[in-house]
């Protein structure tokens, strides 16, 4: 294992971790502004959500999917970490050499496991959920351009949220289109009750966030 967070997670992976613990879309918008935010983000509701399986989508195409655990240890040792979530649920993630630990694994205490495949390689335990730091994304990698989170909140109710920006090409009051980076067009409802924040533009950017299949943010920029 190691210990530290590895230069380059990305402003994106603290967003998602927003919408991941907290099963709120409200909180990435918040988390977009800025390290203060994002950070007041995470201590408001770090509680509410145990569960989350997350996918994104890059620029370029790539994609990536991970899961996301929060609970109590129950056992761990060099090669494996067991919790339990407040849900309920037992899960069980190996650990390897390239698993980075921040924090110390405490039988009993709370960890917060970012995992693929069964196989954790983020771990973050007391005194380091929190507050994340706030890093540049590496240049090797390209921007997200889409997030899709099904998370499982403490009482055992499931809920989606996403994430899409973009360049606004049409817009309306009931509609909005907008074409990813990845070349993918995407046009989404606007109900009575989402909440726009700037103005949509042609030509401007937005990123829209979706909760339960519906919009309920749009945060517009020139």
């Amino acid at each position: 294992m190691k210990t530290g967070w590895k230069r380059g997670f990305g402003l994106a992976a603290v967003a998602v971790g927003a919408v991941i613990v907290a099963g709120g879309t409200v909180a990435v918008a918040n988390a977009a502004h800025g390290k203060a935010a994002k950070r007041q983000v995470a201590k408001r509701l770090v509680r509410a959500g145990v569960h989350a399986d997350v996918s994104l989508i890059r620029a370029d195409g790539t994609t990536d999917a991970f899961s996301v655990d929060r609970g109590k240890v129950t056992t761990s040792s060099s090669t494996s970490l067991t919790l339990q979530r407040a849900d309920g649920k037992t899960v069980t993630v190996s650990l390897n050499s390239s698993t980075i630990v921040r924090g110390t694994i405490t039988t009993g205490r709370p960890v917060l496991v970012f995992s693929r495949n069964g196989i954790a390689f983020r771990v973050g335990a007391p005194g380091r959920l929190l507050a994340p730091p706030a890093v540049k994304p590496a240049a090797s990698k390209s921007p997200v351009v889409h997030v899709q989170v099904s998370f499982v909140r403490a009482d055992g109710s499931t809920h989606t949220a996403s994430l899409d920006r973009g360049q606004v090409t049409a817009a309306s009051s009931t509609s909005l289109t907008i074409k990813r980076a990845d070349g993918q067009s995407v046009t989404f409802t606007l109900g009575t009750g989402v909440h726009v924040r700037g103005k949509l533009t042609v030509g401007h950017n937005a990123l829209v966030i979706s909760r339960d299949g519906a919009v309920v943010r749009v945060l517009a920029h020139a």
